[in-house]
């Protein structure tokens, strides 16, 4: 099946003249930065929590090692394997009510999670995370698409992966500080009111697209939906025709490697700080956030230069190219703080070419099948990326050297490279 079937023109911006369009449509980059941001404390906490004695001496896990590993483990893989039903659900009973209601259950998560000793139990909690949380990615997906026109998707997108970074600046340090001051149960009651948060704005603010909204203005209803007329929106169009699109699954490989690239960074950067350039644990800390603060820099700046430029594909190459080079690069620097601002760099090329795979995904699919579409796309990358982190301890534990492992991050994104180049021919 050719792209062209169901790509977009990609129009440039609707012009509106001397008419006020409204901005209603920007509470859905609220919500769902929002909704990313306590997703992503959710699954950082147990990262911080096995590092806590008063917590692995109360599941009884302080030595098994394994067991403290299997709790992160479980939330990668039952989110993947998740990911790949979680499109219909969306479709099913739309994004709205399949949000807000993932989101009160996360918080309910927590709360269990907080007030149990059953490592058992605690398990179960993980992996029900994990089924939980594999909603976001098509319910963001298909509100997005209904939401912004196709000049702004990129911009949209940024918002929410915008979440992403700053609970990576903030998550570890924030859970840490409520650790010591409260305790480990009391971090997690903490995490679910904050989780209530954004089911009370999503259930609010939030509606399936713009024509249900009782307060939207005509003027912004003809401001989304202009140049659209190359979208197919008929609910009898099969909505899993996507399958059959080798642009697809370049589109679903390279977000695999990206995925890759960014759990092996996230997990294993820490301890190279520590192990291998000899930071101190407090030092270690502040050094793992500043990569996520150039990240979230270069999210504010490059998705409106996709929008503008009109070719994200090249930007996604760009990124991945970039990455690669950096993360190989920093491996052979000459002292701990060029390692740490090439480090750094890399992840500014690393962030924007996530954003831009997902609207090469949002741009080029159906409405009726964007969440399927999406629940696809995030279950091959997480199923795929979940082997990484362990991958890359296996490589430092055969090698002794950890920087084995961030060369094969570096392979992979050669690969990402190589895929994108039939995506930049057609200007995705």
């Amino acid at each position: 099946m050719s792209i062209e079937a169901t790509r977009l023109d990609q129009p440039s911006a609707p012009v509106i003249a001397n008419v006020k369009v409204g901005k209603l449509r920007l509470w859905i980059c609220v919500v769902t930065f929002l909704a990313y941001m306590v997703a992503f404390f959710d699954r950082a906490n147990v990262a911080v929590l096995i590092a806590d004695n008063a917590f692995t001496n109360a599941f009884g896990i302080t030595e098994d090692k394994s067991v403290q590993g299997l709790l992160l483990t479980a939330f990668l893989f039952f989110y993947g394997a998740a990911c790949f039903f979680a499109g219909p659900f969306v479709h099913r009973f739309g994004p709205r009510n399949t949000l807000g209601f993932a989101l009160a259950f996360w918080a309910v998560l927590m709360t269990v999670m907080g007030s149990i000793s059953s490592v058992a139990v605690l398990l179960v909690c993980r992996a029900l995370l994990g089924l939980g949380e594999s909603v976001l990615g098509p319910s963001t997906s298909k509100l997005v698409q209904a939401w912004f026109p196709v000049h702004e998707r990129a911009k949209a997108n940024g918002a929410w992966y915008m979440g992403i970074q700053l609970s990576q600046m903030l998550s570890m340090p924030l859970i840490a500080w409520c650790i010591a001051l409260f305790g480990w149960r009391e971090s997690l009651f903490m995490l679910a009111v904050a989780g209530a948060v954004p089911v009370l704005l999503c259930f609010r603010f939030v509606y399936n697209s713009p024509s249900l909204h009782p307060r939207i203005t005509k003027e912004e209803v003809a401001y989304i939906t202009a140049g659209r007329e190359g979208e197919v929106a008929e609910e009898r169009a099969g909505r899993f025709s996507f399958v059959r699109n080798q642009d697809f699954w370049l589109i679903a490989l390279i977000y695999a490697c990206l995925n890759a690239g960014f759990w092996g960074f996230m997990g294993w950067v820490p301890t190279y700080f520590k192990a291998t350039l000899g930071f101190s644990f407090t030092t270690m800390g502040v050094l793992s956030a500043l990569p996520y603060v150039a990240g979230a820099i270069s999210i504010i700046v490059v998705p409106p230069l996709m929008d503008k430029f009109n070719s994200r594909a090249a930007f996604v190459m760009i990124g991945c190219l970039g990455f690669a080079v950096l993360l190989f690069v920093a491996m052979y620097a000459t002292t701990p703080a060029m390692c740490v601002a090439l480090l750094c760099l890399a992840q500014v090329f690393l962030s924007p070419a996530i954003v831009g795979v997902w609207t090469v995904l949002q741009n080029v699919t159906k409405s009726t099948e964007v969440a399927n579409a999406t629940g696809f796309f995030n279950g091959v990358a997480y199923v795929f990326a979940s082997a990484f982190p362990y991958a890359m301890g296996a490589l430092y534990s055969f090698t002794g050297n950890l920087q084995n492992g961030f060369f094969l991050l570096a392979a992979l994104m050669a690969v990402a490279v190589f895929s994108s180049l039939p995506l930049i021919k057609r200007r995705l």
